[in-house]
Formats: C-alpha cells, sequence, structure tokens
C-alpha cells in the first residue's frame, strides 16, 4: 500500500515471525537453499539460543570477577546469522577469538571473540597493570594470560549450558587466536549465530562479547532447551491421563514467573580466610644457585668452594611452597640466621615466574 500502512498479509508474516522479514541481516546469500545451512532459526528460537548463551556466561563471568577482584556486568544480548565470511572479516579487522570444541548434549564449536585493544586491557588487569593501555597486537605473554583469564569462563559457560539442557557436555581445551582462519569447521558452508552480550567490568573495561556457534550447533542447542525436563514431564502426564481413560475438566492454568536473578552488582565473593589461618607451608630461603657437570660434582669434598650466581650482599629469594613472595637480606639473630624482608614480589612478577616455571 502506498500510504505506508502493512497489509493483512505483511501483519500475518510478522506475527508468525517469518525469516524472510527478520532475516534481513544476513549477507552473502547464506540464508536458507541447498548447501547454505537451510532452516535457519527463526528470530523467537535465535532468541531463545541467546537468552540461554547469556544466562551461562553471566554465570561463567563470575569466576572472571574473582581474577580480577572486580563486579562483572553483562547487559541484554542481541542474535543475529551472519554468513562465514562476514564473521571472518569482523575477527580480521582486529579480534581476539577463544574457541573451545564441545562434544556430549551438544556438538560443535563455542566461539567468545573481543577487541585486541580490550584483551590487552584485561590481560593487564590480571598481571597488577590495572591502568595498562589497549595495544593493536597482543605478545604471547598477553595472550596466555588472557587464556588463564577466560578459558576457566568458558569452562564454566559449557557446564551452566549442560545444566540447562540436562545432558552432560564435555568442554575441551581452550585455544586462542588473533589472526588467521577461524577454527570453526563448518563443512556445509552454513552461517554462524552470533550473538553480542555488552560486557563491562567495573571501572575498567566497556566492550562487547561476541558469542559465535555454527547454526547447526545453535539447532541442536535449541531443540536440546525445547525438549528439556519439563517438556518431557508434560508429555508424561498427558501419557498417564490418556491411559488412565478418564476425561478430565481443562483448568486455568499459569506459569509462576520468577523475577531474574542478577548476580553481577553483588561483587567478588569474599573468601573466609579464617579457615586458613592455622594451615602450615613450607617457607624456603634460597642464596643463590648455580649449575655444574655431573664431573664436578662428584670431585667435590670438604672444603670446595661453590660459586653462585648471586653477588654479596644481593638480597636472597623467600618461597613458599615453593613460589617466589617475598626478597630479604640474611641477619643474625643470636647466633641464628635470619631474613628481613626488604621486598614482597607483585602478582604481575608472581605470574611472570609462574609461567618461567
Amino acid at each position: 500500500m502506498g500510504d505506508g500502512s502493512l497489509t493483512q498479509e505483511e501483519i500475518d508474516l510478522l506475527l508468525q515471525g517469518a525469516d524472510d522479514i527478520s532475516a534481513a541481516p544476513v549477507t552473502g546469500g547464506a540464508q536458507g537453499g541447498p548447501g547454505q545451512g537451510g532452516g535457519e532459526l527463526s528470530p523467537l528460537e535465535r532468541e531463545a539460543v541467546a537468552d540461554a548463551v547469556h544466562t551461562a556466561i553471566q554465570s561463567a563471568a563470575q569466576s572472571l570477577g574473582l581474577i580480577l577482584s572486580k563486579s562483572i556486568r553483562l547487559g541484554t544480548p542481541y542474535a543475529d546469522a551472519r554468513s562465514f565470511d562476514d564473521v571472518q572479516k569482523e575477527f580480521a579487522a582486529g579480534s581476539v577469538l577463544f574457541s573451545q570444541n564441545l562434544s556430549g548434549g551438544i556438538s560443535g564449536t563455542l566461539g567468545i571473540m573481543i577487541p585486541v585493544g580490550d584483551g590487552a586491557r584485561i590481560s593487564g588487569m590480571v598481571m597488577g597493570n590495572e591502568g595498562a593501555a589497549a595495544t593493536a597486537t597482543l605478545d604471547s605473554a598477553q595472550v596466555a594470560t588472557l587464556k588463564d583469564a577466560i578459558g576457566p569462563m568458558m569452562f564454566s559457560a559449557a557446564t551452566q549450558l549442560s545444566i540447562k539442557i540436562s545432558q552432560a557436555i564435555t568442554p575441551m581445551p581452550v585455544e586462542v587466536k588473533t589472526s588467521g582462519m577461524l577454527p570453526f569447521a563448518v563443512s556445509d558452508g552454513s552461517n554462524l549465530l552470533r550473538v553480542q552480550i555488552p560486557f563491562t567490568i567495573e571501572g575498567a573495561v566497556d566492550t562487547r562479547l561476541t558469542v559465535l556457534l555454527s547454526m547447526q550447533t545453535a539447532r541442536d542447542l535449541y531443540r536440546r532447551l525445547k525438549s528439556g525436563p519439563s517438556a518431557s514431564m508434560d508429555s508424561g502426564m498427558a501419557d498417564m491421563g490418556r491411559s488412565s481413560g478418564e476425561t478430565r475438566p481443562t483448568l486455568g492454568v499459569k506459569e509462576v514467573s520468577f523475577p531474574s536473578l542478577s548476580t553481577a552488582s553483588a561483587g567478588p565473593l569474599q573468601p573466609n580466610m579464617n579457615l586458613l589461618l592455622d594451615v602450615q607451608m613450607t617457607l624456603t630461603v634460597e642464596l643463590g644457585r648455580t649449575k655444574m657437570f655431573i664431573k664436578d660434582i662428584l670431585g667435590l669434598g670438604e672444603g670446595s668452594i661453590i660459586e653462585l650466581d648471586k653477588l654479596a650482599g644481593e638480597p636472597v629469594d623467600l618461597y613458599v611452597n615453593d613460589r617466589l613472595i617475598a626478597r630479604g637480606e640474611v641477619v643474625v639473630i643470636d647466633e641464628n640466621f635470619g631474613v628481613r624482608v626488604t621486598d614482597i614480589v607483585s602478582r604481575a612478577e608472581r605470574l611472570k615466574a609462574q609461567k618461567q616455571g
């Protein structure tokens, strides 16, 4: 119609959630058709999958909040279908991708993509440098630190999804990519379901997580969500009614709606340190180290002198359970040796020493 109003046919299509109206953002001609992953998810189905992914990520984000000692907030998710080429171009424009293969209740690859600059900020926070500037590239140490931070969050998200579908999901080790091809094995050339979630770390990062699933994996997840425990229970109740041969009156039953619970504003959990105060640990003071050939070690005897890698007067290292925590200087207390602590090792230096070890 020329006056801008909708015809009855267009209204019916909108009410039915027709794909030919709602899937306009998909590019590359990958919408439906043979060899192109036909049977795309409808807008309502995409929304159901996005809600499940959002809930899983929100629960899993608390593990990252504990690492950073900051609260994490997730915004409202938005899901759409994108061609593989479009997602690859977005990745090549400057993103870091975390991917994890899943098997069991659902099979496929779960991917989380964030801008490289925000990845640099997060890795800096983990290493104790909260004011780290955004960079266009990540070095190997930053990539390893990001993997240690985001990896547990992805494992936790897979666990949350398995709870939702009431079937075990086995997550594989997380891989990190900053350039090159996306590690998605989409053999039929189908679209990817892209779920964009606003992601805020208290006072530090305001970015967007892009969660990626192959369309086949997204369809499998939707089917599992639809045929969850509640659906099975309803089917069993209906079978019991039919087998009894009784005709029961139809009652007006309404589902109970509960307000959504958000833990984003609660902040990280505060551990009860009183439970650990009486735990004994081994404290070791290291004067220095050196490397020797076996023939030289066999030649050691009384009066032999071993040259260490530290200079006279240089601080000694203090280890707790083989982890470097501090440095100090040697003193004598009533004919006993002691150590006066002069420097506490920073969290960034401890992480660096742990990785080198």
